[in-house]
């Protein structure tokens, strides 16, 4: 079984409250998809759960400083984040992205010390996704990245045939890229995206059934 690191950087649409008088007249945007995604990290506790490992999660939303991004790109600010003086952003630097990415890459280096595939996963919803209720995004020229795709994808189609799953090339500038290019092919960084129709409507699946089932799908080696 490899080693999974679960990740969710739009778990919560919370503010600090040294930072709330920023968002003062932004408060739909906040409740929106740009400031978090609905069932997100509820999926990513039960992954957690099924498969006995920490979950690692953002404390506040991405419109302050968005995790799902390389941690050196600029797009890793918002509208909101960007009115901040650099002495802010430099603090929301130092105290959520360099703290998750610790977090995430020291897991990493244990598990690689000790000769483990790793898995990073990284889960999120997205509204708008058509007739798509589940999206991998992954580096289809890493082999042993696509074939954990395919094979996660095959046990999916079996356990769902009524719902449709696509695959997506990641972008580079993200997360993942960064964990792509510090662990060389020592790790696999997979991000899947769940139509959040599944979670506020229930549909086509009603989702305690989708999330118990769907937790159980990771491929086994």
């Amino acid at each position: 079984m490899a080693i999974l690191i679960p990740t969710c950087e739009t778990a919560v649409s919370t503010v600090p409250e040294w930072h709330k008088a920023s968002f003062k007249g932004s408060e739909d945007r906040l409740a929106s998809q740009a400031g978090w995604s609905p069932g997100a990290l509820n999926l990513a506790q039960g992954i957690a759960m099924k498969h006995h490992t920490p979950l690692i999660h953002a404390e506040m939303t991405r419109l302050l400083i968005d995790l799902t991004r390389h941690p050196r790109d600029d797009e890793r600010w918002s509208s909101v984040s960007k009115s901040l003086t650099p002495e802010q952003r430099q603090k929301l630097d130092e105290r959520q992205k360099k703290v998750y990415l610790d977090a995430i890459e020291q897991r990493a280096r244990d598990g690689i010390a000790r000769g483990e595939t790793i898995v990073h996963l990284s889960v999120d919803t997205q509204p708008d996704m058509g007739e798509t209720w589940l999206r991998f995004l992954y580096d289809s020229s890493r082999v042993a990245e696509t074939d954990w795709v395919k094979q996660w994808s095959s046990n999916l189609r079996e356990l769902f045939p009524e719902i449709r799953i696509d695959e997506q090339s990641a972008p580079t500038r993200s997360l993942s890229g960064y964990l792509r290019s510090t662990f060389g092919d020592g790790l696999l960084s997979i991000c899947v995206v769940a139509n959040q129709a599944l979670f506020l409507e229930g549909r086509p699946v009603r989702w305690d059934l989708f999330k118990k089932k769907f937790t159980t799908s990771l491929p086994k080696d």
